[in-house]
């Protein structure tokens, strides 16, 4: 009899338990598709998608509450049919009798573990890759809507576009032909770097292995650089290519548990951080740069440059005596020997030669300043006050860049610079900046996966114990409404949820021991009120 009682309470109760979240879910998983629908984010079938998908981060929430109404419900149903008291009337104990309910919170409680650390981060994770992975979409919804389009360092504006699938002269995925563009890069600072305007535009779109890159090619446009003040007008402009990695910005609330550990121990691998590492490989890039440079010039040696915006190379040939200050390379007497791509050959000798190292397009390059040139083995040159050269790079084979090297490999070389012999103060200043911002980011990250892991677990817990609180709670009120008794668990419920939403930024602040007393203190107060509602329930 006993576990015939124990199989009809247990089935009562997951019949209204299983119920209830189905129901609930069901209505409020509409929401998160408000506002992508508003912005013409998702297509017809998509739209199932999307709500599928946010069905189960909503049992994140929506579980709890429908477990706590449907025992509600099912033990004050059996409580006011004087079932619980035949059932005492028969020598059940009241810990014999609530043994389903113990069971079922066991339970609730490891698919609450389930779904907070691996079913909801996965699921979140699709909802954003099902926002993001037609580029096509995103791109001619923010052109109706007379908005830029980011992607990553670049903004783009249209008036309109076209889309073509499949385009037959090409191997990419998708075409989109624009109209009146204008297109910003930002550099490293988020400062505008160069800028493009055009008549039109295509931007093809490859799709491999997951990822996605944008391939943008502007036709009759005029270029403007920043860093030196550059206007030109070029048949077709191509900026560099845009890997837009999965489409969308992991969190860390889309991580798992192993995730979560795993970015832990090395958060120099987070996406999140990328931005950061690419920085500091930027300024690994420029150091060394800097250092070959200086290094030459210190042993009187031959510096060959490539000018690019001339097709030729550039060639310090000889020279008496090289000085740094006040960000400049200052060399006396130069010669330098210009050979272009016919094969012609120019050499010019100066007073001094002035050379600046910049930062253009993701790339080093430097602008020199020849005062009093005068041309060597030929005609004199026809300005007598000075020659400039823009955009000489030197190849990066030469500086040894390692370009496969990983975020951890690239931040462990940063850290091992010795920033106090890096000669430019701007260059030493923005090392000395720039890991101090990545160690602030490191330990951001880590706080942050701390309070996400103490908030998941204090969300497992909160279902468990709303079950059995408002099982014991419909016994102990069985004269009241079942409403009222829901109402009373109920609010220590969503008290406990405004709690452990203050923890969790508190310890995202940092290691707070009152933020870890303020995200448990919810489930402490819950954990109280059933205790007190039990030794009650059992005195009476």
């Amino acid at each position: 009899m006993p576990r015939l009682l124990t199989r009809y309470l247990a089935g009562e109760l997951l019949k209204t338990i299983l119920l209830t979240p189905l129901v609930l879910v069901a209505v409020i998983a509409f929401g998160p598709a408000i506002k992508p629908l508003s912005r013409n984010l998702l297509g017809g079938g998509d739209i199932f998608k999307y709500v599928f998908f946010a069905a189960v981060p909503m049992l994140e929430y929506a579980l709890p509450f429908a477990a706590g109404f449907g025992a509600t419900l099912v033990m004050h149903r059996l409580a006011t049919d004087n079932e619980i008291l035949a059932m005492g009337a028969s020598g059940l104990s009241p810990s014999r009798i609530f043994r389903p309910v113990f069971v079922l919170a066991a339970v609730l409680l490891l698919v609450m573990l389930a779904l907070v650390e691996f079913l909801v981060p996965m699921f979140w994770s699709r909802m954003e890759s099902l926002l993001a992975h037609d580029v096509t979409r995103l791109l001619a919804s923010a052109v109706e809507r007379g908005e830029a389009f980011s992607m990553g360092d670049t903004r783009i504006y249209a008036d309109d576009v076209l889309v073509q699938e499949a385009p037959e002269d090409s191997t990419a995925d998708t075409r989109l032909v624009l109209v009146g563009v204008a297109a910003l890069q930002l550099d490293p600072s988020r400062r505008p770097e160069t800028e493009f305007t055009a008549d039109y535009a295509t931007m093809d779109l490859y799709r491999l292995e997951g990822r996605s890159v944008l391939k943008l090619v502007l036709g009759d446009a005029t270029l403007f650089r920043a860093g030196d003040s550059t206007l030109v007008r070029l048949p077709t402009a191509e900026p560099r290519a845009i890997d837009l990695g999965r489409g969308f910005r992991l969190g860390v609330k889309m991580l798992t548990l192993p995730e979560l550990y795993e970015v832990r121990a090395e958060p120099d691998r987070f996406p999140g951080l990328a931005g950061g590492v690419a920085r500091l490989r930027d300024l690994l890039l420029r150091d060394a740069t800097h250092r070959f440079v200086a290094e030459t010039l210190g042993r009187g040696d031959p510096i060959e440059l490539s000018d690019v915006t001339r097709d030729a190379v550039w060639r310090l040939a000889s020279y008496e005596d090289a000085t740094f200050a006040d960000g400049f390379f200052r060399i006396g007497s130069p010669v330098v020997e210009t050979t272009f791509a016919d094969g012609r050959t120019k050499r010019v000798r100066g007073a001094t030669l002035r050379l600046e190292e910049s930062w253009r397009d993701g790339e080093v390059v430097f602008d020199a300043e020849l005062l009093e040139p005068v041309a060597v083995g030929g005609p004199p040159e026809e300005r007598t006050d000075a020659l400039r050269f823009r955009n000489l790079g030197i190849r990066s084979e030469r500086l040894g860049a390692d370009e496969e090297a990983s975020p951890v490999e690239i931040v462990a070389r940063a850290r091992g610079v010795d920033v106090a012999s890096i000669e430019s103060p701007a260059l030493r200043s923005e090392f000395e900046s720039r890991l101090a911002d990545h160690a602030r980011a490191v330990q951001s990250l880590r706080w942050d996966i701390d309070g996400r892991l103490q908030q998941r677990l204090a969300q497992a817990f909160m279902g468990p114990l709303l079950l059995v609180l408002g099982s014991v709670l419909a016994v102990r009120m069985r004269t009241s409404p079942p409403l009222t008794v829901y109402v009373l668990a109920f609010i220590p419920a969503i008290l406990d949820i405004v709690l452990i939403s203050g923890g969790e930024q508190a310890l995202r602040r940092g290691p707070d021991p009152w933020g870890y007393l303020l995200i448990w203190s919810g489930n402490l107060i819950l954990g109280g009120i059933c205790l007190v509602a039990w030794f009650r329930l059992r005195r009476n």
